[in-house]
């Protein structure tokens, strides 16, 4: 699991510390993590957990604390490193929360599911061939930077046998080429939204929901960016609307009935 409870107490271990152990340990699991399987390179966003040491084969469920904590530590290491890829972080989870978890009323949904068409992870895994005949001569970008190949790098979790299907994941920041991937990282995603969508959960969590609030509020003052602070008012409006009466604060909104 990410966890990013844990590396922000290690933030702040080193700002009180200024032992560079733990900020080092923070920037690479953020690193790592974020080049890994356990984002979605085509969509964003983070899946639940990995499988495996290397950050890998995730389990492809998406849930909302998860974004709201790494949208959080992703924010705060940057304030410590600027590292530019925290940042681009932090703006592709918004990203991805916006386009995909957003009600139209300013509340947040719980959950994208793992599975689609009964089969966990179909929505987000590639056979080589099928990239190789959408992508054409930008095949060869993809197969060096993503570790693309014909017997595929994703296992089925039970036996640990090669499937023929790729997850995306890179072994070091796209640097230069940053330009080029996003024109296919676009092909991809319109290529992906033929697919059948996992489920989404939309029921909206009060505990849940406060946190993306935080997350918005927090990484839209430290990067200045005002929308960030927009969405988190909507979706605090959102609770005070539909969640709270003169005595009661309930705990989900569903159906247009709180509970």
């Amino acid at each position: 699991f990410p966890s990013p409870h844990n590396l922000m107490f290690l933030l702040r271990q080193y700002h009180f510390t200024k032992d560079h152990r733990f900020l080092d340990a923070v920037e690479n699991t953020l690193v790592k993590m974020r080049l890994g399987g356990i984002w979605d390179h085509v969509g964003f966003g983070f899946h639940r957990y990995s499988t495996d040491a290397d950050w890998l084969l995730p389990h492809f469920e998406k849930m909302l604390y998860d974004q709201a904590l790494l949208m959080m530590a992703y924010t705060e290491a940057w304030q410590l490193t600027k590292n530019p890829l925290f940042e681009q972080t932090v703006k592709e989870i918004a990203e991805y929360v916006q386009r995909d978890l957003l009600h139209p009323d300013g509340g947040f949904y719980s959950a994208e599911d793992a599975d689609s068409d009964g089969e966990e992870g179909k929505f987000y895994v590639w056979k080589a061939d099928e990239l190789r005949e959408l992508l054409l001569k930008d095949f060869d970008f993809i197969e060096e930077h993503f570790s693309i190949n014909d017997e595929g790098n994703f296992e089925d979790e039970a036996t640990r046998q090669k499937t023929g299907q790729n997850i995306l994941h890179l072994s070091e920041v796209l640097n230069e080429n940053v330009v080029k991937w996003d024109n296919i990282r676009l092909k991809l995603y319109d290529a992906r939204a033929n697919r059948i969508r996992p489920l989404l959960d939309d029921k909206i969590l009060t505990d849940w929901n406060a946190l993306m609030i935080a997350a918005f509020a927090k990484s839209g003052a430290v990067f200045q960016h005002q929308e960030f602070i927009n969405i988190a008012q909507k979706a605090y409006s959102f609770i005070e609307e539909h969640l709270t009466t003169k005595t009661e604060l309930f705990h989900r909104f569903k159906d247009e009935e709180a509970a």
